[in-house]
């Protein structure tokens, strides 16, 4: 069985960054600032200067020329838009109108079947976004297809009628609509049908929108079904179960975004694809088998499934997506399919129960903040073949004591090891050629050797590793930045290559035991 933090900034586990001193030499007073301005307005009049400022129109009118030139499609599409009353629309290449944006603020509304006399077909994706003034709508029966997310949290509409003559639904048009509770349609209708308040697409056998005001309770999703459409369950605080049929072949995305009651859900073998933001939000559901079918989870789509404890991932899943498992913070242990070869950002970032996880052999990429305040972390492993390692991949994995970074890692990214500060035993790969700012800021070993092909230190990089005690700089290390040593206390021995062209004036700033370093000064500007 496999089981499957806010970010605060260094200064709070007892390292203060250098802060700068205002600079006495410039002026701060805006009586001081006026004048200087002034005094440079007079010396510019009767010069050439004022002349080159008379040029200024001239360029802004070349400027725009030169946009127009760039991106004729973008003003071209602004001056096809058509107004007839408060309907923004676009005449079709068949003559007929589309719907692109209502301006008013009715409530009981029949939209005309006619706008500038062209026959209105179409409404357009997020034609009616956020009019909360609606209460009815009328659609008519001109309309043939009306487009994705058309009436997206439109909070008070309650009542909408669908004509027969309605061929395509994008995804959810009513998604949001916490009030919707009425969706007249004909019993006959040719594409459309409505089963005990929920809507379905007859054209791809999708259900396209459960209404929030269904009472509390579970939900059988009928035989036949075989797409959960995007969006389609948005919001649904009072959906506490659901069972799917062997007929389901995807879940689409957001499918049952902030569905905060639902506890439990049974994934049919059928379904290959979950959606980006499929599960996003849903802070019930503790627990959830992955059929083997599944290939792909997209991104976001366990995030913020905050009881999450357990989650059987299938073996043959080869693609995780982007925060996929983002702020499940109840989850405690994780084992990946072998197949998965790549860590997106942040795919386990904010896992603060995250204790242990097992990386497949595959691995190859380890992307930013993917296991970002993951503070019980404290074993993990890196393949063999691992090349990257993102930006603040660890960031304040305050648990973990050792690792060892394979040879073939040539990149750690900035803040990638920020704040681990149990971490006393690491191995830095021989590829490296730069250490990042922040890199390894707070970290708590004593002694590190950086690997030979090294030629940069970057700002802060070892700022605040109050025990180390010895570092030896490589002979090809060239510059060393801006507070790389900070705050180091226990650091009583560098060894400097002659190699070195420039050291930030405070690289090795608040070493108290750090004596005997050679004058620095001649190396503080750089070339």
């Amino acid at each position: 069985m496999l089981i499957m933090g806010s970010i605060s900034h260094f200064p709070s586990n007892g390292y203060p960054f250098r802060t700068k001193e205002p600079d006495p030499s410039r002026p701060a007073g805006r009586k001081t600032i006026d004048a200087l301005c002034k005094r440079r307005y007079h010396k510019m009049q009767n010069t050439s200067e004022v002349k080159q400022m008379k040029k200024v129109p001239a360029i802004l009118l070349a400027a725009a020329m030169l946009l127009l030139c760039l991106f004729p499609c973008s003003f071209a599409e602004e001056k096809d838009v058509l107004v007839s009353g408060n309907y923004r629309y676009r005449l079709q290449e068949d003559g007929t109108a589309i719907l692109l944006e209502y301006t008013g603020e009715g409530d009981y509304l029949e939209i005309p079947a006619q706008l500038g006399g062209a026959a209105l077909t179409v409404i357009g994706p997020n034609a009616f976004k956020s009019c909360n003034s609606l209460v009815y709508v009328d659609i008519p029966s001109s309309v043939t297809e009306v487009g994705d997310y058309a009436f997206f949290y439109c909070r008070n509409l309650s009542i909408v009628n669908l004509p027969d003559s309605i061929r395509t639904i994008g995804r959810n048009p009513f998604a949001a609509c916490e009030s919707l509770s009425t969706i007249n349609i004909s019993k006959n209708h040719p594409s459309l049908s409505l089963q005990d308040g929920v809507l379905f697409s007859l054209e791809d056998s999708r259900l396209v929108f459960y209404s929030m005001m269904l009472p509390k309770g579970p939900y059988d999703v009928p035989e036949g079904t075989k797409i959960i459409g995007a969006s389609a369950f948005y919001a649904c605080k009072n959906l506490t179960g659901l069972t799917l049929p062997e007929t389901i072949t995807s879940i689409g995305r957001k499918a049952f975004y902030e569905c905060e009651r639902l506890r439990s859900i049974n994934l049919p073998d059928s379904i290959s694809y979950l959606g980006e933001g499929a599960f996003n939000g849903c802070r019930s559901l503790r627990s959830l088998k992955c059929p083997d079918t599944v290939t792909e989870i997209g991104s976001s789509a366990f995030e913020n499934c905050s009881s999450l404890e357990e989650l059987i991932l299938p073996e043959g899943a080869t693609a995780i997506g982007n925060r996929a498992f983002c702020n499940c913070s109840s989850l405690v242990s994780v084992r990946l399919p072998e197949g998965i070869s790549l860590i997106g950002d942040s795919t386990f970032a904010e896992c603060r129960s995250l204790q242990e996880i097992r990386l497949p052999e595959d691995v190859t990429y380890i992307g930013g903040a993917a296991f970002m305040n993951c503070f019980e972390l404290r074993e993990i492993n890196i393949p063999e073949d691992v090349t990257y390692i993102g930006k603040n991949a660890f960031y304040k994995c305050t648990s973990l004591e050792s690792l060892e970074l394979p040879d073939t890692c040539y990149y750690i990214g900035a803040g990638a090891f920020y704040g681990c500060t149990s971490l006393s035993d690491l191995t830095l790969p021989m590829m490296l050629n730069t250490v990042n700012a922040d890199v390894f800021s707070g970290c708590a070993f004593e002694e590190l050797e950086i690997p030979s092909r090294v030629t940069a230190i970057g700002d802060r990089a070892f700022l605040g590793c109050v025990r180390l005690t010895s570092v030896e700089i490589p002979g090809k290390v060239t510059t060393i930045g801006e507070g790389a040593f900070q705050y180091c206390v226990s650091l009583e021995e560098v060894d400097l290559p002659e190699s070195l062209t420039y050291v930030a004036p405070d690289a090795f700033d608040r070493c108290p035991k750090l004596t005997g370093l050679p004058d620095l000064s001649g190396l503080s500007a750089p070339e």
